[in-house]
């Protein structure tokens, strides 16, 4: 692709808003149209995707360790993380994710993925790295807790290639659902309806339904952590906050889990009592506070600038 056929946002516009390009109408109904055929296209694509890598995977851990076993009993163990491949396939199901939305950008939008990670455009690495280091402390702190109050350390023998996989895989998995959510979505509703409140609140209730069945509780909490998470990636131009502190809390979610022998029950979890979602909900707020506050600090543009 010649270098100018590529398209850049509108200047002035903020990130939720930046998929519509320059020389385009954003109120025209066939820029609405088309982010609303994408959503189709992009939810399809999602419960496409997803099931047949998972099930990829899921089948050459069969063929690996139960070959002459029950196929269903297998994949119904995997499914709930009593096997190592179970989250290695969940994982790589979701980290190519970031590869789909790659391939929509470049075929579809003619737009180049740096503009997916900020309106700068491309990652910034300072910022991302000090949001790193304030989820760390604040996501850290709390599981620490968490850790304290638990059980304590019962680990299931084969511990040490669960820790390898999450370690090794659970920075993708995280990284590829805030491209999908907060990252492509929210450029789609933002094209639908160019309002940012739109953009955010549509994409938090879409990123909540999707983890399944659970309780009121359980879809509050990670609504709110949508909305926050989508007013973050608003205020500070990018994805980075957002990848940080989703990447933090997963891998302690996930070593907490490992240590104490209930990974299982983290995987199958469809319910939480109001004190742990207001914990939750509390604990994400404490982290994107202290992220939007760093992005003030180091004044990280929050809308498209002139080319």
């Amino acid at each position: 692709m010649a270098a100018d056929d590529w398209t850049r946002p509108i200047t002035g516009s903020p990130y939720p808003l930046a998929l519509v390009a320059e020389g385009d109408n954003p109120l025209s109904s066939s820029t609405r149209f088309l982010g609303g055929l994408m959503f189709v296209i992009a939810v399809v694509s999602y419960m496409f995707v997803v099931p047949l890598i998972n099930a990829g995977v899921a089948y050459a851990g069969y063929l690996v360790e139960a070959p002459r076993g029950d196929w269903a009993a297998y994949s119904k163990l995997a499914q709930s993380y009593g096997t190592v491949w179970g989250v290695l396939g969940a994982h790589l199901a979701l980290g190519s994710l970031t590869l789909v939305v790659w391939a929509y950008l470049r075929f579809m939008h003619r737009r180049k993925m740096a503009w997916m990670w900020s309106v700068s455009p491309g990652v910034r690495w300072r910022y991302a790295l000090a949001c790193l280091g304030v989820a760390v402390v604040v996501v850290g702190a709390v599981g620490a807790y968490q850790w304290s109050v638990g059980p304590g350390w019962n680990p299931a023998g084969d511990w040490g290639w669960y820790a390898g996989v999450i370690l090794v895989t659970t920075p993708f998995q995280a990284l590829a659902e805030e491209v999908l959510f907060r990252g492509y979505l929210m450029w789609l509703f933002g094209s639908i309806l160019r309002n940012v409140w739109f953009a955010i609140g549509a994409t938090a209730v879409i990123f909540a339904l999707f983890h399944g069945t659970q309780n009121p509780w359980l879809f509050g909490s990670r609504l709110v952590f949508g909305v926050l998470a989508g007013i973050l990636v608003w205020k500070t131009g990018g994805l980075e906050a957002a990848v940080a502190i989703h990447v933090v809390n997963n891998l302690v979610a996930f070593a907490i889990a490992i240590g104490t022998g209930t990974l299982t029950q983290l995987r199958t979890t469809t319910e939480v009592g109001w004190t742990q979602a207001v914990s939750d909900v509390g604990m994400f707020a404490v982290a994107a506070l202290g992220c939007w506050a760093i992005a003030v600090r180091l004044k990280v543009p929050a809308v498209v600038r002139p080319a």
